[in-house]
């Protein structure tokens, strides 16, 4: 006898209930699968992080001859077994910067290459709206190109930016009706082209250096170490008290009561600055993206003036209150920056120096010329 024709298996059908457990094992397989991943990048983060703690964070602060800048210097030098600092300066160059046009590239690139820095602090720009109007070509070249280029340096050789920009990047209210205090995440609106170039900046720094970019929004800034008094726009106010012509009273001045404004101590912000960079060397992930760093106290322009005669223990009869914006370029009344993101990624607040003391303190080094008495 020949056998038939083989007989064809019998075909096998999934029910219901066997599709869902296959769909479910899958699942679960899926979800365990990227626990894994996650629990293994968590550990590489980690063992980075604890390489990175044992050796000192090579920091190159850019524009370290400015008011923020010195500050940010001199906290880092407070920790030297934590940070290996290298600070530069174009013009107001002294010990222990060094030399470097910010503008030439090649040079900023070689300067990269041969410091390998860990972290990157871009303090270099110009901030004046009024001198940023005047030269709008090689103020953009300054405060936008110069970022982008350090982003990309950032970006090759891996290491972090910190790029600092202002409160000028909102136009408290007047377009976009979002009134202060502003979060980091509200939208940007820049009244003037100064606020339009650091609005720029802020964009190359993110873009470039991203996922190891932070931007800092600072306000106002005044030292106790300034230079001269035109160093910062809050210290300026105090021309008001110079002598008049051979040496008689002051001439009368109005000055701005309309804006308010939040002056920050240059080293309170430093000190922020240096929590930044610390965290960075941790773990970049927690500081990423924009940042806001700002006094809570809020004065005008007149109520500086007032402390400054107080201080200097001088009239101020001849000031008046201007109780509208002030001449030149555009200026938001008011800006003010919510801070609360940032204190609750670094762990903790920043206690800042009130007003009314950090004015104080820093006017007295500039009491012979404006008292006449010394």
């Amino acid at each position: 006898l020949s056998p038939g024709p083989p007989r064809p298996l019998p075909r096998l059908s999934a029910t219901p209930a066997t599709a869902r457990a296959a769909t479910d094992t899958t699942r679960s397989l899926a979800l365990n699968l990227v626990h894994f991943l996650r629990g293994v990048l968590a550990a590489l983060a980690h063992a980075i992080g604890r390489l990175r703690m044992r050796h000192p964070v090579r920091v190159l602060v850019v524009g370290a001859s400015g008011m923020l800048g010195r500050a940010l210097m001199r906290e880092l030098a407070r920790s030297p077994g934590r940070f290996e600092c290298l600070g530069t300066a174009r013009m107001r160059v002294k010990t222990p910067l060094v030399q470097l046009d910010v503008l030439d590239d090649a040079a900023v690139e070689a300067l990269v290459k041969r410091f390998k820095p860990d972290v990157i602090v871009n303090c270099a720009a110009e901030r004046d709206p009024e001198r940023a109007a005047k030269a709008p070509e090689a103020v953009r070249r300054l405060n936008v190109d110069q970022t982008a280029l350090l982003a990309r340096l950032c970006k090759a050789s891996g290491a972090a930016l910190v790029h600092l920009s202002t409160d000028y990047v909102f136009d408290g209210g007047i377009h976009t009706g979002v009134r202060p205090p502003y979060p980091p995440d509200a939208p940007t609106r820049p009244l003037n082209f100064y606020g339009e170039t650091k609005a720029a900046s802020e964009r190359a720094a993110l873009e470039g250096a991203n996922p190891r970019a932070t931007v800092v929004r600072v306000p106002v800034l005044y030292a106790l170490d300034a230079e001269t008094l035109d160093e910062s726009a809050t210290l300026a106010v105090a021309k008001a008290f110079r002598p008049g012509p051979d040496g008689g009273p002051p001439p009368a001045v109005e000055i701005d009561d309309w804006g308010i404004r939040y002056p920050t101590l240059v080293d309170d912000a430093a000190a922020v600055l240096v929590r930044v960079v610390d965290a960075h060397r941790r773990d970049s992930r927690r500081v990423a993206g924009v940042l806001h760093v700002s006094s809570p106290y809020p004065i005008t322009k007149y109520g500086v003036a007032l402390e400054m005669a107080s201080a200097l223990g001088v009239s101020a009869e001849h000031v008046r209150p201007g109780q509208g914006p002030p001449p030149g370029e555009p200026r938001p009344k008011d800006t003010h920056l919510d801070c609360a993101q940032t204190w609750e990624r670094l762990g903790s607040k920043h206690a800042f120096t009130r007003p009314e003391e950090g004015v104080r303190r820093a006017i007295e080094r500039f009491r012979g010329q404006l008292t006449g008495s010394g």
